[in-house]
């Protein structure tokens, strides 16, 4: 077998060679990678053909509406109501769901920023952004001010399914494609893997701003930016191919 690796970095990709996955078992491991541009498939490999012209915000809203147990969603800028509704649906189907959230984009985008946080708290969704400001479900906001606070907090990744008993059960969804209506336009990619030593990772990078393990955010031992710390693996084998999965500040040198 041909060695392949395949870096992910908070923002973006370098893909080294990518074999596409003939089948999708339940309990085969694999990787998923969407453009939402024309790819030119004449230089592609055999039955490797990219996945082109996608929807990308479709890409994110199908495994929310695959979810069974757990959403952990990390968004730089959310503005697409297409995705808010389908964690208000998972919710309404007793996924648990986690919000974390960049402080500055969660109110730039004016009345389409509005619009999804009124249907996430309508939905009963709590979240907490990189202020450590926390939002309840009943509307109201508890207001901090957490030490390094202020830069972009630029993540865009959900875990899913992290909760089930099954690892069978984990995704990452992650990429370069922000929720909002630009951002299923401009040039983005999006990545969807199914691994659970993956999905442990990305859960520890997500807890640590959320504050805690269980279901409510805890302000108090959030951390954002370079006050994290690594996570317990960087590099992985999924389905055969080398993945090394990076997160910005705290892995600079290699980001």
């Amino acid at each position: 077998m041909r060695n392949k690796t395949f870096f992910i970095y908070p923002f973006f990709i370098v893909l080294f060679f990518f074999d596409s996955f003939s089948a999708y078992g339940q309990n085969q491991e694999w990787i998923k990678v969407y453009f939402n541009m024309p790819a030119d498939h004449s230089v592609a490999t055999d039955n490797n053909l990219s996945n082109s012209n996608w929807d990308l915000i479709g890409s994110l809203e199908e495994v929310i509406d695959s979810a069974t147990t757990s959403i952990d969603f990390c968004i730089y800028d959310f503005e697409h109501p297409r995705i808010a509704e389908a964690l208000v649906r998972a919710k309404n189907r007793g996924v648990r769901i986690r919000v974390v959230t960049d402080d500055h984009n969660r109110t730039d985008g004016g009345d389409y920023d509005l619009e999804i946080w009124k249907i996430l708290v309508s939905g009963g969704i709590i979240s907490i952004d990189d202020d450590g400001d926390i939002y309840s479900p009943d509307g109201s906001i508890i207001d901090n001010d957490l030490v390094n606070s202020g830069s972009d907090m630029h993540n865009k990744f959900a875990v899913i399914d992290y909760l089930s008993p099954s690892p069978n059960d984990d995704y990452v969804w992650t990429g370069s494609t922000n929720m909002t209506y630009t951002g299923a336009f401009n040039t983005n990619h999006t990545i969807v893997i199914k691994d659970s030593e993956v999905a442990k990772v990305y859960t520890e990078e997500f807890e640590q701003m959320w504050g805690d393990s269980d279901d409510t955010p805890e302000a108090g031992r959030s951390v954002f930016h370079k006050d994290k710390v690594n996570v317990s693996q960087n590099i992985f084998d999924v389905g055969g191919t080398n993945v090394e999965v990076y997160f910005a500040p705290i892995n600079r040198d290699r980001t």
